[in-house]
């Protein structure tokens, strides 16, 4: 019997991890018209309204170098749900999106599906986007 019930305890587990990894996705974030082949790009994912897009509350986040005026990069294993990217071009590398004496934006900055915002970042809600599998999301730089 116990024999029985640790193979039921392996087969459950199992198929639980397998309904997990079929559920988690990929987002495949692009970004055009760098104009400075240079410091890197600032992706931060957002999984949440509340979060968006405060730099140190992604719910996953990444510098990659620029290494020309495209740059993709690529999320994996992410769950189903709702998202949002915010990117800013730190051509200086010094780790922050710079701002003038006003707190406006000195760096190059952008949003998924391209949104602005009137004064300041957009609303979560026209940045995001629904993820289930694999999603694309091409981004162009503001400058």
């Amino acid at each position: 019997m116990k024999k029985l019930s640790f193979s039921i305890l392996v087969t459950m587990l199992t198929f639980s991890v397998s309904i997990t990894t079929a559920l988690a996705g990929t987002v495949y974030v692009e970004i055009s018209e760098i104009k400075e082949i240079k410091g890197k790009i600032a992706i931060g994912l957002y999984s949440s309204a509340k979060d968006f897009p405060a730099s140190d509350k992604e719910f996953k986040g990444k510098a990659v170098d620029v290494t020309g005026t495209t740059v993709i990069y690529t999320f994996i294993n992410i769950p189903s749900g709702v998202y949002a990217v915010a990117i800013y071009h730190d051509s200086n590398s010094n780790g922050k999106l710079d701002k003038n004496f006003l707190g406006i934006p000195k760096e190059s900055y952008a949003f998924s599906n391209n949104a602005s915002g009137t004064f300041g970042p957009p609303d979560f809600k026209d940045a995001s986007f629904k993820l289930d599998g694999s999603k694309t999301v091409k981004i162009k730089l503001n400058h």
